[in-house]
């Protein structure tokens, strides 16, 4: 059971950055023209969760992966025209075609022939449609999901994230978004697109996985759901859970981005 506390803090770590997101100008700086370096040669496009955005979501897991050579790149999905400026509220299998593009897009300019994908929340669950039904396989290494929503997520849970998104509330109370967001609905645990989504199993060959979760996590209930289970024998998938790196760990689904031994963790699971 994750305490008020707990998520007070969480939402405190994810406002300050939201924050100072608003400032810092030259952090959403992507790497767009950089000449490759061949020890990384799969950039690395990193995927917002519900109501995140491109900047302040990464502004710790950018300059990390920045700092150890990787080329990073990251997109906003899922704008609905009613409510502007709110990401990942839109139709998933859009945002996933949107993802495709984006992707696309990061090949022609670095000349790599696949991506890493590192994702937040939803973010760690479109790579998945992406990779089963738009072709994705064949232009990813890697996969790491960051507090996914793998398997979907409750009622309660996404009544969460909505009254701890920073200012969402003020603009849009949570029964408004399941009325005009196709995201929550598609997002439930029970929904048509999460059996779509699972039908074939949770990976495919060729691509290795890594989900990172934490026990302490309130939006995706239970928090186990995250994790993967090889679809056949030789996918290669890790679960890593945050308590059993570090046992003394309360960070929550909205401070999962900033956390130190999650970020450690990403930049293992891709130089893995």
């Amino acid at each position: 059971m994750t305490r008020a506390p707990e998520r007070l803090s969480g939402n405190a770590t994810a406002g300050g950055h939201m924050v100072a997101g608003t400032f810092d100008t030259e952090a959403a700086t992507d790497d767009w023209g950089r000449p490759p370096d061949p020890r990384r040669p799969c950039p690395v496009v990193l995927v917002h969760g519900t109501l995140g955005d491109r900047q302040y979501v990464w502004r710790e897991a950018a300059p990390a992966l920045k700092a150890a050579g990787h080329r990073v790149f990251r997109l906003n999905y899922g704008e609905l025209p009613t409510l502007p400026r709110l990401y990942g509220l839109g139709d998933i299998r859009l945002s996933a075609r949107e993802l495709a593009a984006f992707v696309d897009r990061v090949l022609a300019d670095t000349g790599a022939d696949k991506v890493d994908l590192v994702g937040h929340s939803q973010g760690g669950m479109i790579p998945h449609y992406y990779l089963k039904f738009l072709g994705g396989a064949d232009k990813v290494r890697r996969v790491v999901g960051i507090a996914p929503s793998s398997h979907g997520v409750t009622v309660e849970g996404l009544t969460a994230l909505v009254r701890q998104a920073i200012g969402v509330r003020d603009i849009v109370e949570e029964e408004l978004l399941f009325r005009v967001s196709p995201a929550f609905v598609q997002l439930l645990h029970d929904s048509e697109f999460v059996r779509e989504l699972t039908s074939t199993g949770d990976t495919v060959p060729g691509v290795r996985y890594t989900v990172i979760w934490s026990t302490r996590d309130e939006v995706v209930q239970p928090p186990t759901s995250q994790r993967l289970t090889p679809s056949e024998p030789g996918h290669e998938v890790t679960n890593l859970c945050l308590q059993e790196l570090s046992p003394d760990s309360r960070t929550t689904h909205m401070a999962m981005p900033y956390d130190p031994v999650v970020l450690r963790e990403t930049l293992r699971a891709l130089d893995g």
